[in-house]
């Protein structure tokens, strides 16, 4: 059996060395900035070297696509054990990833690039007077983005400049994601659709598989396969889409297991976990599998409870991390396979949480409701 390393140690990473544990795999983690290694899902740290790390692991991924360079960590990265090199150069980059959706006809917002102060004025002639402009690397939960209009372009940084794209800001229905998978023989495999909600740039929540409109699927399983094959990608990738009037816009790709497939450790006999170790490790995908609606609510700045932890049609998950404003400290799913069981848990979740999370359950019942009877 192939052994994995992950770079990066969040809880991404913990997650799917958890869904390894679970088939007896081999797979550790790698604090990226100490160089320290974690054993499986232990917080037992080890010192090695990039020459040891490449010669003891089959295969190297990362839980997060943004990654930090030294002399040793490119080391690993000029390894032939790292896997999915290509996506990895590509989806980063904001520029290189749009560029790659035209390239291979897959609709997207259109866009220009931003090398000057002058060329704002030149975006909004060829987009609109409404723009969304991004950082094109780093920037995740809404960082790194501007809404631009004519009154208000002085707010981009000076320094931005030629690191940033303008998109067209599009007037879209709802927000929805489609996780896909593919194995080392080109077979894809792709999880239901999630509609997700978004605040402030972060995902607040996600109501996955329920009443999933077929063409908007097909749709998204083709654009999504497409880019696979093209990149010959191995393991998960997540593809955050705009419905509109016209179709499905995609928005960006995350070449990982992302925040909007955690639904799936509820409503999936394989979640996205065990989907990204099992082709790295040369495993086999599964063939099907029936999967249950489900709600994926996300905590944050709040602190932990632990009477979550027992209450009926619920999964808690906490990260073990700092209390801060804004960040993300944990999930919850919670069954939504009808009405009925989605209130039960509700009732018996809102007590536990705070005003916030508790107006966004409120909002998530009402939005199932709408969906389910449309």
């Amino acid at each position: 059996m192939k052994s994995l390393l992950i770079l990066g140690h969040g809880q991404l990473g913990l997650m799917m060395a958890a869904e390894a544990a679970r088939l007896g795999l081999v797979v550790d983690r790698l604090d990226m900035q100490t160089g320290e290694l974690l054993c499986g899902t232990t917080a037992q740290r080890l010192k090695v070297d990039a020459a040891a790390l490449i010669a003891d692991y089959d295969v190297i991924t990362a839980e997060i696509e943004h990654l930090p360079h030294s002399e040793w960590l490119d080391r690993i990265y000029a390894s032939d054990k790292w896997a999915n090199r290509l996506a990895f150069e590509l989806l980063p980059n904001r520029y290189s990833q749009k560029t790659l959706l035209d390239q291979l006809q897959v609709p997207t917002a259109p866009w220009c690039v931003l090398e000057s102060r002058a060329d704002v004025a030149k975006a909004h002639q060829q987009l609109g007077e409404a723009l969304i402009v991004k950082s094109t690397t780093g920037g995740y939960d809404g960082k790194g983005q501007w809404r631009v209009s004519p009154d208000n372009g002085e707010q981009l940084p000076e320094a931005m400049f030629g690191q940033l794209i303008a998109e067209q800001k599009i007037p879209f229905q709802r927000e929805v994601s489609v996780i896909g998978a593919r194995d080392v023989s080109g077979h894809s495999y792709f999880l239901p659709m999630a509609e997700n909600i978004h605040r402030e740039g972060i995902l607040r929540y996600s109501l996955a598989n329920v009443a999933v409109d077929d063409v908007l699927q097909q749709q998204a399983e083709a654009a999504l396969g497409n880019i696979l094959d093209h990149l010959d990608f191995v393991g998960i990738m997540a593809m955050e889409c705009f419905v509109t009037e016209q179709g499905l816009l995609v928005n960006e790709l995350a070449p990982r297991v992302h925040n909007t497939g955690h639904w799936t450790q509820m409503g999936a006999v394989t979640n996205q976990f065990a989907m990204q170790v099992l082709p790295l490790v040369g495993l086999p995908l599964p063939q099907s599998q029936n999967c249950k609606p489900t709600l994926m609510l996300n905590l944050i700045g709040c602190e932990f409870s632990p009477a979550c932890i027992s209450l009926p049609c619920v999964s808690y998950h906490w990260y073990g991390k700092e209390v801060r404003p804004g960040r993300k400290l944990g999930h919850i799913n919670i069954d939504a396979s009808c009405s009925a069981a989605l209130k039960k848990a509700v009732t018996v979740l809102s007590p536990h949480l705070d005003a916030e999370h508790q107006d966004l359950l409120a909002e998530a019942v009402e939005l199932h409701r709408q969906r389910s009877a449309a």
